[in-house]
């Protein structure tokens, strides 16, 4: 089982986003297999005792818990409205727990239950432009997190907005069944539906880029590929976050067994902070964690680029420059000279 789970999702491929009260109480396993979710994650805090839910929680146009204080949250209607509003709000669908990210901005003193505290497996929801991002990690694991350390982390992978969820033994997911566990059943989860044709993908739609988080100082030397490290796709500003997309990883392994030369990361991952420091665009494929910067040993940047655009006909970006071919996973086509 993986320690960390994250995936991004355009809106405009969100069909749905449901709260599902678990009554009676069932797995994770029996829980996709009876709603048949892409995306499920466990939501909010509540009692495990009585059941009773802690945090602002509204499911379906019932009030689940609406606690005497405001708090930013989510709240939609559907699911691609879906937007940080203070809570409660008069949409059908809310929920809340910690608010890391508000605006653009982490939040310096972050408001939480002491049994929440310390370093825990964490389940977290965000927003980006037009694009929600669902995180998860496993109690006991290497990517456990303290709140703060959540807070970090998202923040420096540029989330607009962003929110803690319940955590601990309660963290678990399953992200088109990529699955972190739990025999924990929890009270309610987050559950997302695509938009699909005949249970196909909508034509002209690509496959959603996954990104996973790692820390350079832990995980660093860890190999993604047989020829590529986490430590490869740092920012070179020191930072400890590493964002890497899987699939960033097949292409340039690819490109690596095609040529049968050595592959160099110039630039792989970048805090928003340094991107904007190295006049990267403002929002730069970099910042995902789905692009690199690359120059292959003996190889023209062209004869990269044309290879990159083969393994890649119909998707993702090719930027051909004096020195490098930059490669991004994005889901739509995108060719330009630099």
């Amino acid at each position: 089982m993986p320690d960390h789970l994250a995936v991004t999702v355009p809106l405009s491929r969100v069909r749905e986003i449901r709260i599902h009260l678990n009554s009676p109480r069932r797995s994770l396993a029996a829980v996709k297999k009876a709603t048949g979710a892409d995306y499920i994650l466990n939501g909010t805090l509540y009692n495990m005792r009585t059941g009773a839910v802690n945090c602002h929680l509204k499911a379906d146009g019932r009030v689940i818990a609406r606690p005497a204080y405001t708090v930013q949250g989510y709240a939609w209607d559907r699911g691609a409205d879906i937007a940080m509003r203070a809570l409660p709000a008069e949409t059908e669908n809310y929920i809340a727990c910690t608010p890391l990210i508000v605006g653009g901005k982490k939040l310096d003193k972050l408001t939480y239950d002491p049994g929440q505290g310390g370093r825990r497996g964490r389940s977290a929801i965000s927003l980006k432009g037009d694009r929600i991002a669902l995180y998860c990690t496993r109690d006991g694991g290497t990517m456990a997190r303290t709140p703060e350390r959540l807070r970090d982390d998202l923040a420096a992978a540029g989330w607009d907005s962003a929110v803690m969820l319940d955590g601990g033994g309660s963290s678990q997911c399953d992200f088109d069944g990529k699955r972190i566990t739990s025999a924990r059943k929890v009270q309610h989860l987050i559950l997302v539906y695509l938009k699909k044709e005949d249970g196909l993908e909508p034509e002209g739609e690509k496959p959603m880029v996954e990104i996973n988080a790692y820390s350079k100082k832990k995980d660093g030397g860890r190999k993604l590929s047989g020829n590529f490290t986490v430590k490869e796709f740092a920012c070179k500003d020191g930072s400890d976050a590493v964002l890497v997309a899987p699939r960033l990883v097949m292409v340039l392994q690819s490109i690596r067994s095609h040529f049968g030369k050595a592959v160099t990361v110039n630039s792989g991952y970048r805090t928003p902070q340094y991107n904007e420091k190295v006049g990267g665009a403002a929002q730069s494929q970099h910042c995902y964690g789905t692009a690199a910067d690359i120059s292959v040993k003996g190889v023209s940047v062209a004869a990269v680029a044309a290879y990159a655009r083969e393994i890649m006909p119909d998707w993702g970006g090719v930027g051909l420059y004096s020195t490098f071919t930059h490669i991004d996973v994005r889901e739509e086509k995108a060719d330009w000279k630099g």
